[in-house]
């Protein structure tokens, strides 16, 4: 297994910050049913999905990408809303 993957938790904690950030000063925090909070709410279950089966040995080889890639498409997809 390649040593640095925990790389791949960057593109997600920065989709966390950035989501977050856009629930809270886009959205103003009214609900729960918001586009920026269920994103929010993804990335961090995607953090600890990762963590979980990283630590269980049951990560598959390039499981990383895949992690990396979503959490890369949510983090643009954010910054795309939080300027639109």
């Amino acid at each position: 297994m390649i040593e640095n993957t925990s790389l791949a938790l960057l593109p997600l904690i920065t989709a966390t910050l950035v989501m977050a950030a856009l629930f809270y000063v886009r959205d103003g925090a009214i609900s729960l049913f918001s586009v920026s909070f269920m994103l929010t709410a993804l990335s961090v279950v995607l953090l600890f999905t990762y963590m979980i089966l990283n630590v269980l040995v049951l990560l598959p080889l390039y499981a990383w990408v895949v992690f990396g890639g979503i959490g890369l498409v949510i983090t643009v997809g954010g910054i795309v809303l939080f300027f639109r």
